[in-house]
């Protein structure tokens, strides 16, 4: 009678989870890892579309119209000399229309959740993570959508012979929507950009 081998039998055993232990590791590695890189190009498809709204908005207005004021002060009304001041850095700008006394007002701003209106605030009120603030267009406009929290909103405001306004943004995904907060510290995001006023 012929004795069996039964060791080799347990050692293909062996071998083959291992092999199987492998390939099940790579393979949810790289479904991992392409999770995060879906993630991260749909991160950086939402803030560039935000960063494309707010820029062509406020493009838009100081070429239509004119440059009034820079301001801190939530109460000014856009009423002031840009002359007097002939460089300023504040986060509030005022725009007035050539034809009208209207204008537009940009600021950082938080909705309320008794009114549901959006509030004037400060870039202090906006620094922890877990906050979500906009740029908003008076009165009550947001210019940037829930996917993307503004962080840092700045005008400086320039009086040579052209008016200048640089615009300087720092924004980062929203927490609120499903990103991992690694994420939401990699994908922070630093805009600038020098707009003019038209010449006539």
């Amino acid at each position: 009678m012929i004795k069996q081998n039964y060791w080799f039998t347990f050692i293909e055993i062996v071998v083959s989870i291992t092999i199987f232990s492998i390939m099940f590791v790579s393979i949810f590695w790289i479904y991992f890892i392409s999770v995060d890189i879906t993630q991260k190009s749909d991160i950086n498809r939402m803030m560039q579309e935000n960063i494309k709204n707010i820029s062509s908005k406020i493009t838009e207005d100081v070429r239509n119209n004119w440059i009034v004021w820079v301001s801190s002060n939530i109460l000014d009304d856009c009423n002031f000399s840009m002359w007097t001041n002939k460089y300023k850095s504040w986060d509030k700008l005022c725009t007035k229309s050539w034809l009208t006394s209207s204008g537009n007002i940009y600021y950082l701003a938080k909705k309320n959740t008794i009114t549901w209106q959006y509030l004037r605030v400060t870039t202090s009120d906006c620094s922890w993570i877990s906050d979500n603030c906009v740029i908003a267009m008076w009165p009550d406009e947001p210019l940037t959508n829930s996917f993307v929290t503004i962080k840092d909103l700045k005008f400086y405001l320039s009086s040579d012979y052209i008016p200048k306004i640089t615009v300087n943004i720092v924004l980062q995904p929203s927490t609120n929507k499903w990103v991992k907060p690694d994420l939401i510290k990699e994908s922070k995001l630093i805009f600038q950009s020098t707009i003019s006023e038209r010449l006539f």
